[in-house]
C-alpha cells in the first residue's frame, strides 16, 4: 500500500499540489537531482572512455553510403540546439512523477553504460571533411571539430538521447501533445544533422535508436526505478 505522500508523487506535476506557473515552475526538486546525477555519469563515460582509449587504434565505421551524404554546415544549428531541447525534455519527463522520473533516469544510465561498453570494445572513428570558406555555420562546425574528436561514435549519443526524450513522453499526462509531436520531429532532424555535419556515420543512427529502446525496456522490465528509490530512502532515513 502506498502512503498518501507516495500517491501524490505519482501524480503529474501540478496535480496533488497547487500548480506552479511557468515551464520550470512545474519541475520538482527531485527532478534536478536525477538530472544532475545522470549528467555526471554522462561526463564520466564521455571523457573517461576517451582517456582510456587514447593511443589505441580505432575502426573506421564509414561505408560507401556515407560518401554519398553531402556536408551541409547549416545543420549544425540543429546539432547544437539539441542540448537545450534535451534539458527541457528530460526535466519535463522526470517531473511527471517520481516513478516515471526515476525510470527515465535509470534508462538513461543504462544507455550510457551500453555506450561505454561499445566504445571500449569496438572503438570507432571516421574521416571528417576539411571545412573551408567563411560564415557563421562553418565557424560553428570548426568549433565542434576542435572540441569533439571523431571518437565515441557508435551508438550516437545525440540520437539515443533525443530518442529517450521522445519515447520518454509516452504515458506522461502532464506533457502537452504539441511537445510530444515536436520531440518526434526533432528526433528526425537530429538524425539528419549528425550525418550532414559529418559528426557520425549512418551506422551510428540506428544503433542509437536501438540503444535507447533497449534501455527503456530494460528499465521497465527490471523496474530499475527501484534503485534510485532505495538510494533516496537511504539518504533520507532518519538516524
Amino acid at each position: 500500500m502506498r502512503t498518501e505522500r507516495e500517491e501524490k508523487e505519482l501524480l503529474p506535476a501540478g496535480e496533488g499540489e497547487k500548480k506552479r506557473s511557468g515551464l520550470f515552475g512545474r519541475i520538482r526538486p527531485y527532478a534536478w537531482i536525477s538530472f544532475s546525477a545522470v549528467l555526471l555519469l554522462q561526463m564520466l563515460v564521455f571523457f573517461g572512455t576517451r582517456f582510456l582509449l587514447e593511443g589505441f587504434p580505432a575502426h573506421n565505421l564509414e561505408t560507401p553510403l556515407d560518401g554519398l551524404i553531402p556536408f551541409v554546415p547549416e545543420w549544425i544549428t540543429v546539432y547544437f540546439l539539441a542540448y537545450l531541447v534535451w534539458i527541457v525534455g528530460a526535466l519535463l519527463i522526470v517531473s511527471e512523477n517520481k516513478e516515471t522520473g526515476y525510470r527515465f533516469a535509470a534508462a538513461y544510465a543504462v544507455a550510457l553504460l551500453i555506450s561505454c561498453a561499445v566504445f571500449l570494445i569496438w572503438p570507432g572513428t571516421m574521416t571528417r571533411p576539411e571545412v573551408t570558406g567563411s560564415g557563421i555555420f562553418r565557424e560553428m562546425v570548426r568549433f565542434l571539430y576542435r572540441v569533439d574528436t571523431p571518437s565515441n561514435l557508435c551508438p550516437s549519443l545525440h540520437v539515443w538521447i533525443s530518442y529517450l526524450c521522445f519515447r520518454g513522453t509516452f504515458g506522461c499526462r502532464g506533457i502537452p501533445r504539441g511537445w510530444k509531436g515536436f520531440q518526434l520531429v526533432f528526433l528526425i532532424l537530429v538524425c539528419f544533422s549528425v550525418l550532414f555535419v559529418k559528426q557520425h556515420v549512418i551506422t551510428d543512427v540506428p544503433a542509437g535508436i536501438v540503444t535507447g529502446e533497449i534501455s527503456l525496456q530494460l528499465a521497465r522490465v527490471f523496474r530499475l526505478e527501484r534503485i534510485p528509490f532505495k538510494i533516496e530512502g537511504l539518504l533520507t532515513k532518519k538516524k
